[in-house]
């Protein structure tokens, strides 16, 4: 029984080994994230979304494609340099990293393959692009928050969740909403972004 207490007291080493590993990992997961990619696109998004409402109200030439296409071509630009510069064993080893980026890749092939399609046959929908952009975005979110053990990206994901339902409930969709893109994509991108890039910096 006195041998029992004792180990009761001190604990299974194997367990006690395993915990330690975990948080370890965990800690690996959360710093193998470091939040460029947010601050990237977010910056992009910004941009893009108010140079758009600036032409929709008339301030800028009437464009669409000739935003969104230079956008687009920076953003894959730099990520595809930043690919090149990470080394290949944080991008491949981390299963962290793989699940992270595998989601974002989503967000943005999806994103393009709609806006491609439905500008070539003229069916562009500003809502659908909005609702569909800003769930796939909730989406990745939790599912970066999810592999990361960054917990509180998952109140990030319930606002882009929120974009949704707001843009779901609009009867009219007009110029404005551009407006509330601009300002989710600098919270909810940016703002995010700036934090986990802090935490990737001290190694938290």
């Amino acid at each position: 029984m006195a041998s029992d207490m004792d180990n009761d007291a001190l604990g299974n080493p194997a367990e006690d080994l395993a915990m330690i590993r975990q948080m370890m990992e965990a800690g690996r997961n959360r710093v193998a994230v470091s939040g460029v990619h947010f601050i990237l696109w977010g910056i992009l998004l910004t941009i893009a979304f108010y140079v758009q409402y600036l032409s929709v109200y008339g301030y800028l030439p009437e464009m669409l494609v000739e935003i969104w296409v230079p956008m687009a071509a920076i953003g894959w630009l730099v990520e595809y340099y930043l690919a090149r510069r990470c080394p290949p064993v944080t991008r491949t080893s981390n299963p962290a990293v793989v699940a992270h980026s595998a989601s974002w890749s989503v967000v943005g092939i999806t994103t393009l393959a709609y806006f491609g399609m439905s500008v070539i046959t003229d069916t562009f929908d500003p809502k659908i692009i909005t609702i569909l952009s800003a769930g796939l975005m909730g989406g990745a979110y939790w599912i970066t928050a999810t592999v990361t053990g960054i917990s509180w990206l998952r109140f990030v994901a319930l606002g882009w969740w929120a974009v949704l339902a707001y843009a779901t409930s609009l009867k009219v969709y007009d110029g404005e909403m551009l407006l509330v893109m601009a300002a989710a994509s600098a919270l909810l991108l940016t703002l995010p972004g700036f934090i986990v890039r802090r935490l990737h910096s001290s190694g938290e």
